[in-house]
């Protein structure tokens, strides 16, 4: 009987430890997913209408430039954190005007369209830590029949 009041537990010691190793960041984590999921989905949406207009509109790269701008205030996003690149081209931010781009688009032709965001690397109830980049490109074929001017 004496034997057993000697003996001192360690469960609050593992308590803590559990939850500073274990639990805390598994929960930035979780929290960290949801935004890198959201910007993902941005960028493929961006991505897609962009090349889909590029077409539509005979390779001309303003509006599809303000298109993606337009995508990215939906989704909350600063129009600075997001590029634009065409046909492999070096991706510009948004706010800079478009480089050479493509051109006017060939019958049978593919046009493609690669858009990038930021995405925060872990989010802290205190604010956001580091950067990604989220990058989705997106090739859109000219119809073979289509009226190019």
């Amino acid at each position: 009987m004496n034997d057993r009041r000697l003996q001192k537990g360690s469960a609050p010691i593992e308590l803590v430890l559990a939850i500073g190793l274990i639990l805390i960041p598994m929960a930035l984590l979780s929290l960290s997913f949801g935004p890198y999921l959201e910007r993902m989905v941005l960028v493929r949406v961006a991505a897609a209408a962009a090349a889909r207009e590029l077409v539509l509109s005979d390779g001309s790269e303003e509006g599809v430039v303000a298109l993606v701008a337009e995508i990215a205030r939906n989704h909350g996003v600063q129009v600075s954190d997001v590029g634009v690149g065409f046909c492999g081209g070096v991706v510009r931010p948004v706010t800079e005007r478009p480089g050479p781009g493509c051109g006017p688009p060939a019958k049978g032709g593919e046009l493609t369209v690669t858009v990038h965001v930021g995405v925060p690397a872990l989010v802290t109830p205190y604010g956001e830590v580091g950067e990604l980049t989220a990058r989705a490109s997106h090739t859109e074929m000219v119809g073979l029949y289509r009226s190019t001017r």
